[in-house]
């Protein structure tokens, strides 16, 4: 297991089924193939994590300077987001310009119990939509449920409901176990298949890739399931994740696909580091900013 991996599954697990984010962030430079819309561009705040959870404005204050409008959110808990309020929260992006369309929300087979969801899990989707969330993403799968993908998905499905009542979409971001078929068939497969048609997928393209996999096979298959992607690059050397535009993936062949998957979101993430995390994020976007959409 890649000690990148390990820190971010680490966090996950401690922070037991109340959180995990990411940011997604709308940027009208970017105007998208289809008429009428634009690509999104944003970065998942676990990126900065140290900079987010010491000083949460400085940190947004900092993103937006360098160019993004949305951001990824992570770091939910107890009704407050890194430390501040919601009211807080969403007056220090509004502050800055930026709005966080999706953050990452963790579920769990014990958030739900007797067929019914957690008043924990029903109060952090509802906050979710007091800092202007669109999506609520699930970040992780704790290894218990991984060998229960029906169950999960019956459970995506109820959370699902619930969100839609707060204009919420719901929806699932991978690492590379899902790619794995212990019981005969990928998991990957069972969330896809047993889920509403509502339900999105923001595939993580460098885990993707990492479990051997081309995307764009999955985007034929299961055509406009995937609302969101994770942009981070791969160092064939080291087989760790780098910044966009540092490592070996083809992005504008993925990006071609683009209406195919139904992608509008496209969010940097960084879980290594070759320089901080606020210059990777920054070169990451500069990067980003030269494929075509």
């Amino acid at each position: 297991m890649l000690n990148e991996q390990t820190s971010r599954r680490d966090f996950l697990r401690t922070s037991l089924l109340t959180t995990a984010g990411a940011a997604l962030l709308s940027n009208d430079l970017f105007a998208n193939i289809k008429k009428g819309e634009k690509s999104h561009i944003g970065v998942q705040l676990w990126s900065v994590r140290e900079d987010v959870s010491k000083d949460p404005k400085a940190a947004l204050a900092k993103i937006a300077k360098m160019g993004y409008k949305n951001v990824e959110g992570f770091g939910y808990s107890n009704g407050k987001f890194f430390g501040l309020s919601a009211d807080e929260y969403l007056k220090t992006m509004n502050d800055n310009g930026l709005k966080m369309p999706s953050a990452h929300n963790m579920i769990t087979s014990k958030d739900v119990v007797n067929g019914q969801l957690s008043d924990s899990y029903k109060r952090m989707l509802e906050d979710a939509a007091k800092v202007g969330q669109k999506y609520t993403i699930v970040p992780y799968m704790l290894d218990d449920d991984r060998n229960q993908g029906k169950l999960m998905a019956d459970i995506f499905n109820k959370a699902a409901e619930y969100a839609k009542t707060l204009n919420l979409k719901f929806g699932y971001h991978n690492h590379d176990f899902e790619f794995k078929s212990p019981n005969g068939e990928m998991l990957y497969t069972t969330l896809l298949d047993n889920t509403e048609k509502h339900i999105v997928f923001e595939m993580d393209l460098y885990w993707a890739v990492v479990a051997g996999q081309k995307p764009a096979d999955w985007f034929n298959k299961y055509k406009g399931r995937f609302t969101h992607v994770h942009v981070k690059d791969h160092d064939p050397v080291k087989n760790v994740s780098v910044e966009v535009g540092e490592g070996d993936i083809n992005f504008q062949e993925i990006f071609n696909k683009k209406d195919v998957a139904g992608i509008k979101y496209f969010i940097v993430e960084l879980e290594a580091y070759k320089r901080t995390p606020m210059e990777g994020i920054e070169i990451s976007l500069n990067n980003l900013k030269k494929l075509k959409f």
